[in-house]
C-alpha cells in the first residue's frame, strides 16, 4: 500500500458458504508473485463457518478483508459491494471455487498497466476430484465485439479491469445468470479495450454442481420456421441422425472461416498477446473436434409455426435479438443448409423467424 491508501489492486471474491475450502483460495491470492493487493471476502450472508475461516486468514494477512451483506442470492450483489470498497488502481475478480497460479494477477497487470480496459488470462477446467474437465482452446481467447455478442466469454476469475469502467457502464446486474457476459458486453459497447492472453493462470471449476449448470435457458437462436409440427420434428430428427454431419461441418468451418476474416479485415479483432499459431488452422482445430452439432437444438411451437433453434445462455432478451439479427451474416452457408434440408428433402416451407415470437420472455 502506498502512502494515499491506494493498492495496485483490489481482488473481489464473493462467498457463500464455502466453508474451509475458501482458504484454498484466499491461499492462492497470498501466493502471489505481485505482492500489491487487497483480497475482499465479501460475505453474502453466509450462515455456515466460512466467515471465520476467513478471519483466520485475515489474522495471518491483514490484506485480507471480510466484508459481510445481507443475502442477495446472486453475485453481483456481493461484486458490486466489494466495488465500492475497493482501494485499488484496479479490480480482479474470483469466484470462491477457482484458484490462481502465483502469476496471475503480474500477468493481467502487464495487460492493465498497457493500454487495456479490460483483460484477460487463460485458464484451466477442473472437475471436484481435480480432473481435466474441459480442453481451453487460444480460439476462445481471441476478442472482437461480434464475439462478445455470440458467446459467454471470459470468467470472472479470470478478469481484471481499470478502476471504475464497470460502474461507468451501471455495475453488476442480477439476473438468471450470466451476469459476466452480460457486464462485458455493455463494455464492449462502450467503447472500451479488451486484452487477452492464452496464458493459462486460473485454474477454474467445471461441474453439473456450479451455477452456470443450473441456470434456464428462456432465449433462442432460432434457425429456421416451418409450417407444421410433422415437419419440423422431422427435421430435427433428420439433422441429429448424423448424415448430414459432413456438409453441415464443412459450412460451419467456412463460415467461421470468412466471419473471422471480416472481423481482422475491420482492424478489431483482438489476438491473445502471447499467441502466433495459424488463425485457419486452429479454426479447423476446433470445427473438427468430436462436438456434436445439433444436441442443443430444440422444437418451439410458436402462434401455429414451429421453430428449430438453438438455446441461447444470455440473460437479457435485446442481448438476444442482437445475436439473431447478426446470425444470418455469420453462418449464412449453415442456415442455407437447413433451409434446403427443410424445403428438399422434406417437402417444408421455411419462413423467415419473427424474433419477438422466439427469442423468450
Amino acid at each position: 500500500m502506498n502512502g494515499n491508501g491506494t493498492v495496485a489492486v483490489s481482488v473481489i471474491c464473493p462467498t457463500y458458504n464455502r466453508s474451509w475450502k475458501i482458504t484454498e483460495t484466499i491461499d492462492s491470492v497470498r501466493a502471489q508473485t505481485l505482492q500489491e493487493w487487497e483480497l475482499l471476502v465479501v460475505s453474502d450472508g453466509c450462515d455456515d463457518d466460512t466467515e471465520d475461516w476467513v478471519r483466520r486468514s485475515a489474522r495471518q494477512d491483514s490484506r485480507v478483508r471480510l466484508h459481510r451483506i445481507e443475502r442477495n442470492g446472486h453475485p453481483s450483489g456481493p461484486r458490486n459491494a466489494g466495488l465500492a470498497l475497493a482501494r485499488g488502481e484496479f479490480i480482479a475478480y474470483l469466484d470462491h471455487d477457482d484458484v490462481w497460479r502465483p502469476d496471475h494477477l503480474r500477468v493481467l497487470l502487464g495487460m492493465l498497466r498497457a493500454d487495456a480496459d479490460l483483460a484477460v488470462t487463460g485458464c484451466t477446467y477442473h472437475d471436484a476430484e481435480g480432473k481435466e474437465a474441459a480442453e481451453f482452446s487460444p480460439l476462445s481467447a481471441f476478442w472482437h465485439p461480434q464475439l462478445q455478442l455470440f458467446g459467454p466469454m471470459f470468467e470472472p476469475s479470470r478478469v481484471g479491469h481499470r478502476r471504475g469502467v464497470v460502474e461507468q457502464v451501471g455495475g453488476w446486474r442480477a439476473g438468471a445468470g450470466l451476469e459476466d457476459w452480460d457486464l462485458w458486453l455493455r463494455m464492449a459497447d462502450a467503447g472500451h479495450t479488451f486484452r487477452t492472453v492464452v496464458e493459462p493462470t486460473a485454474a477454474l471449476l467445471m461441474d453439473n454442481g456450479t451455477r452456470r449448470n443450473r441456470m434456464s435457458r428462456p432465449h433462442r437462436l432460432p434457425l429456421v420456421v416451418l409450417d407444421d409440427a410433422r415437419t419440423a420434428h422431422a427435421l430435427l430428427c433428420e439433422l441429429r441422425a448424423g448424415r448430414h454431419d459432413e456438409s453441415f461441418r464443412a459450412a460451419v468451418l467456412a463460415d467461421m472461416r470468412d466471419w473471422y476474416r471480416q472481423m481482422d479485415d475491420s482492424g478489431a479483432l483482438v489476438r491473445p498477446l502471447d499467441w502466433s499459431g495459424d488463425l485457419d488452422e486452429e479454426i479447423e482445430r476446433v470445427v473438427s473436434g468430436e462436438v456434436k452439432l445439433f444436441d442443443e437444438l430444440v422444437l418451439v411451437p410458436e402462434q401455429g409455426r414451429y421453430a428449430i433453434a438453438r438455446n441461447l445462455l444470455c440473460s437479457r432478451v435485446e442481448h438476444a435479438r442482437r445475436a439473431a439479427r447478426l446470425m444470418p451474416c455469420v453462418q449464412p452457408r449453415v442456415l442455407r443448409l437447413v433451409r434446403d434440408l427443410a424445403e428438399g428433402g422434406l417437402g417444408g416451407r421455411a419462413h423467415r423467424s419473427d424474433e419477438s415470437l422466439l427469442l423468450g420472455p
